[in-house]
């Protein structure tokens, strides 16, 4: 009786929504952090920005492989954090978009940080430990032996 309950409860329970990429736009860090401009570059790839805005600025460009579990980071502006003072969104951005506008299949994630290498700073690639927002949006079913994303 209790599990034919239980299987009622659980046929007739609301279903759970799915991740949308527009979710994963939010601060991550109350008034002066958070990410941005999520995008699905097809092929099993995603991008989004993360800014900070305190006593300091930066923005740095994410890209995922999500089925991969490798992802590049780019720094394209940074204000007082440190010696340095650049901003090369606008070359980093040329750059980016000529890159993913060919075809998925001809993506590769070292030649993408060789490319950024000569707009943006701090270019590095490195493999993912946990899913982020975007792949659980836009690639669910690629998070593998990953830790799952929660937003919180």
């Amino acid at each position: 009786m209790i599990l034919r309950a239980g299987l009622i409860a659980l046929a007739t329970a609301a279903p759970v929504a799915a991740l949308e990429l527009a979710d994963c736009h939010r601060v991550t860090n109350p008034s002066h952090g958070g990410e941005a401009a999520h995008r699905d570059l097809s092929g099993g790839w995603v991008s989004w920005i993360e800014w900070w805005s305190q006593e300091g600025v930066f923005t740095d460009l994410h890209v995922a492989d999500c089925d991969g579990h490798d992802q590049l980071t780019a720094r394209l502006r940074e204000e007082n954090i440190g010696d340095r003072a650049f901003d090369r969104r606008r070359a980093a951005s040329r750059v980016f978009e000529g890159y993913v506008g060919r075809a998925p299949a001809f993506y590769d994630m070292d030649d993408l940080a060789d490319a950024l290498a000569r707009s943006a700073r701090d270019v590095r690639v490195a493999s993912m430990t946990a899913e982020v927002c975007a792949c659980a949006a836009a690639y669910p079913n690629a998070r593998g032996g990953l830790d799952p994303f929660a937003l919180g």
